[in-house]
């Protein structure tokens, strides 16, 4: 098992706060597959009033090791969007609830930093983008790891 997982943050005019803890199995030495959870909250003060919301879901990944620590990686994630407003140019949207539905390919490459800790750097791209989705490609994740 590996548990780890993702933080962001951007401040300034626009302001994203991501937490995405995973978890993961090593169904065999070159194939993983996990499960996470994601929260997003974003805020833009470009407009006046400013607008907020959040991002609620899961995931469901797995990465396949292809040589040595390079891997690639495939996700499903999807997430509920609080407050969505269309942008630009921020017309309301019909007051339903939207989920984004991603789907998320690329790979990536696994750095140890000790006998168990290890560093993910991805790049990826949603090819289920729609206007929902809160990710524009390419997506770049680096996050920490711990194997037990």
């Amino acid at each position: 098992m590996d548990f780890g997982g993702y933080l962001g943050a951007q401040f300034g005019t626009v302001t994203l706060i991501d937490v995405s803890p995973m978890a993961s199995y090593r169904v065999t030495e070159k194939f993983h597959a996990g499960l996470g959870l994601t929260y997003q909250y974003y805020q833009d003060n470009t407009y006046s009033p400013s607008y907020s919301s959040s991002a609620y879901g899961g995931s469901i990944f797995a990465n396949y090791f292809v040589w040595r620590d390079l891997f690639a990686h495939v996700e499903y994630a999807p997430l509920y969007i609080t407050n969505f407003i269309y942008y630009p140019p921020y017309i309301p949207d019909d007051g339903k609830e939207p989920w984004a539905h991603d789907i998320l390919l690329g790979g990536g490459y696994r750095q140890w930093i000790g006998g168990k800790a290890f560093v993910n750097m991805m790049i990826l791209f949603n090819v289920n983008e729609t206007i929902y989705s809160p990710y524009s490609n390419p997506i770049i994740r680096i996050g920490f790891g711990i194997g037990i």
